[in-house]
């Protein structure tokens, strides 16, 4: 990986900012299954089978997933599942991420993530990230599709005018967040794994670790 060619930073956001939560990731999917209930009138038996028959086998995207089974669009899917959850009530101010963004000011930041724009900027603020640090929170409202799909990560391109070579994705996930960064030519990190990445450019025990291999 040419370090001295990347000038922008993309982020994935939940268990990218911050070390994946079994009881946050838990949350999450019972609001899933929730608003697959609600506008299906499955029972929850069925809409777990339901998801579980996509989720990772024909869609990487749980968005997507619920998208599918409830006729809607993904920017609504998104909508339906986090409001049904807050994962503020799992996290807290984390002096480690506000030191790392504050070693990285000279690259250019942006988040490429499956969610709600509104509930990323109030989790950033309980972190102690200044959501502003971000040039743009690119979200499945902002593009109309989710990771996997790669819109997202060139429409960052396009906001950037750089080449792909230009821009290093972090993410924690390797098929929906890393590969079609790699597909485009980006620099990718793998973050929150002690298994070495087979997709990644990088593979670091923490995102904490991001300052020191950029340096």
């Amino acid at each position: 990986m040419k370090l001295e060619s990347i000038r922008v930073l993309i982020w994935d956001f939940d268990g990218t900012l911050y070390r994946p939560n079994t009881e946050l990731f838990a949350a999450v999917r019972e609001a899933e299954y929730q608003a697959i209930m609600e506008h299906t009138g499955w029972t929850r038996e069925k809409a777990m089978e339901e998801f579980h028959k996509l989720h990772r086998v024909t869609i990487q995207s749980a968005t997507a997933v619920i998208a599918k089974l409830c006729n809607m669009s993904i920017g609504q899917a998104a909508v339906e599942s986090e409001k049904r959850f807050d994962r503020r009530k799992y996290l807290h101010r984390d002096e480690k991420l506000i030191d790392l963004f504050a070693k990285l000011t000279k690259f250019r930041h942006f988040t490429l993530a499956n969610g709600v724009k509104q509930y990323h900027v109030e989790t950033l603020k309980l972190l102690g990230v200044p959501p502003e640090t971000f040039e743009e929170m690119v979200t499945s409202e902002t593009v109309g599709v989710t990771k996997p799909d790669d819109k997202g990560f060139r429409y960052i391109m396009k906001k950037t005018g750089l080449p792909p070579e230009a821009h290093l994705m972090i993410g924690d996930r390797e098929l929906v967040d890393l590969a079609p960064a790699k597909n485009l030519g980006m620099h990718t990190c793998l973050v929150w794994s002690d298994k070495k990445s087979t997709i990644a450019d990088a593979t670091l025990l923490t995102v904490y670790d991001v300052a020191a291999m950029l340096q």
